[in-house]
Parts: C-alpha cells; structure tokens; sequence
C-alpha cells in the first residue's frame, strides 16, 4: 500500500460500529462513539478525548452538507489512526448552523505526530461516503457488521492525494453578480466570514469582495487622508451609503483580481501561497468554474488542530 493508498479496513473495527443508535444529540453519541474505540483500544484517556471533540465540533463543525460528519481528535497517546461509526436513521442535531440532522457520523482519532493522518482519512471518507445512496444504505442498515461492510466494500484500495480539492470548501458563502451590497452586508454578518467569492449564473468565478471592502465603501478617499475624525461624530458616511445599499450592486466594487489554484495543486503549496501573497482565502476553480475555497484559518485548523 502507498503512502496516497487508504484501506479503510485498517482503522476500522466491527465493535466500533453503532448502528442506528439510540442517542439522540451531539454529545451522547460522541460520548459513545468515543467509549467504543476506548473499550478496544484503550491507551487514552476516555472523558478527554470525549472533551477535546466537542470542544473541536463546537468551534468548527465538521458536518458535510449531506448528512454526514466526521469529528475528530489528535492524541499523542496512540501511534495509528483508528475509527469509529455510528448511523442514526431519524438524524441527530449536530448544532451546525444551516445544516440539516446528521445520519452518519465517522469519528477519527489520529496520532498527534501524523497531522496529515486526518486529511488522508477526511478525503477517503468524503470520497466513499458524501452522496445519497450510500448515505440511504448505512441509514437502513439493521446491524453493525452490515454496516461495517458498507464502509469498507470497495473502499480497499482508495488513493487520496493531499490537494486543494481534498482540503477546500465546497460549499462556501457565495455572491451573484447581481446581488446589492445590501446582500454582502446580511452575508458578512450573518456567516461571520471576511471574503466571499461573486460568481455568475454559470457558475464562474469574477471576483471576490473583502470585509474591509464595506469600510472602504463608506470612507471616501480624501477621508482617510485625514489625521483627525473627530468631528465627524455619528458615522455620517456609512448612513450615506447605508441609504444606498440596496440600489449599489456589488459588481460595483468587487476585485477582478484574486489568487486562484487548481482542484489539483498539492496541499502543501497553497501553504505557501498564503505565505508569499498574504491572503486569507484562495480560490479553487477549474478553468473559471467556481469549485470552491480554501480559508487560511480553515486550512490552519485542519493542519493543526482538525
């Protein structure tokens, strides 16, 4: 087997499949889910790990828009990866903003001295397991050894290599062309994000706006030439333009300009990328179709902490 080679058999054992569990939030079945792998494999400390997770799930949720989620743990305790499964047919809340209930939950818990170990596994699994049908058959699965073999038929020899596609967001926030800034505004605030790609009614990419970019729309040139603002004393500038919102397109005052990589490029170099051309997002495209984004501090996470 490669080092690009993933058998997810390896990882993976019949005792630590729960099938069509009974819990019914986030943090039972993570408690479960995590006293499985500790049963066969002991050598951690359960209730830490079952922290650590959460505390990872509640920082950045790691549900996939189809009904899947694959939460996770680096631990210095142990030397190889190891998994568990757990299939709900009814859902379980995952407490991700804008998802639906997750039916398939894949718990990773990898070394701490191998931190690609969770992208390699992150990447097979999506591979294997982020489409409906296969979502459908694990649902109504009626036992765990059905179950384990869902997960590993087939999924022998999966080769996953390390790229933009395997790290990027697919479903990021995303503006049309001919959305207002009215729109950006309830975006940025409503998602929390700092840049988000514009897209066309095909699906290309033409450019991207920055949160800076709503200051910038505010604060006329010869305003920020200024030393003291003072007298400006109840935001005048932005009501201005607060006034506008809704009649200002965001084609107006979006970048043309941007950094953009191929589904194809190695992980590691968009590493790089972020360093040499000080960004905070990459986009990943295929020709000008939009496939998706790489957020720096998405990217940091999954590096480091995942």
């Amino acid at each position: 087997m490669t080092s690009n080679e993933i058998r997810l058999n390896y990882y993976l054992d019949e005792t630590c499949v729960l099938c069509d569990t009974e819990a019914t939030s986030r943090d039972e079945l993570l408690e479960l889910m995590v006293g499985a792998l500790h049963r066969k494999y002991k050598g951690f400390e359960r209730d830490d790990v079952v922290k650590a997770v959460i505390e990872r799930e509640l920082q950045c949720p790691t549900v996939l828009a189809s009904g899947l989620a694959l939460p996770h743990a680096r631990l210095a305790e142990i030397s190889s990866p190891v998994l568990a499964v757990a299939t709900s047919a009814k859902g379980i809340d995952f407490e991700a903003p804008d998802e639906d209930p997750v039916q398939v939950v894949v718990l990773i818990l990898t070394p701490k001295s191998d931190p690609g170990a969770y992208l390699r596994l992150m990447a097979s699994l999506s591979k294997l397991l982020n489409n409906k049908p296969v979502i459908k058959r694990l649902c109504v699965a009626t036992s765990a050894r059905e179950v384990y073999g869902i997960i590993t038929e087939g999924a022998e020899n999966i080769t996953v290599k390390l790229n933009a596609e395997s790290v990027m967001d697919c479903n990021p926030v995303v503006l049309d062309e001919s959305n207002t800034l009215s729109d950006a505004i309830k975006a940025f605030c409503a998602h929390q994000v700092m840049d988000i790609p514009i897209v066309d009614e095909e699906g290309d990419l033409r450019g991207t706006i920055a949160i800076e970019d709503l200051l910038r729309q505010s604060l006329p040139q010869h305003l920020l030439w200024m030393e003291d603002l003072s007298p400006i004393e109840n935001f005048e500038p932005f009501a201005e333009v607060l006034r506008k919102d809704e009649e200002t397109k965001i084609a107006d005052f979006m970048h043309d300009e941007y950094v953009s990589v191929k589904p194809d490029i190695p992980a590691i170099q968009l590493a790089k990328i972020f360093l040499m051309k000080n960004v905070r997002q990459i986009q990943v495209v295929d020709g000008r179709h939009f496939l998706g984004v790489v957020n720096l501090h998405s990217f940091n996470a999954q590096i480091f902490w995942a």
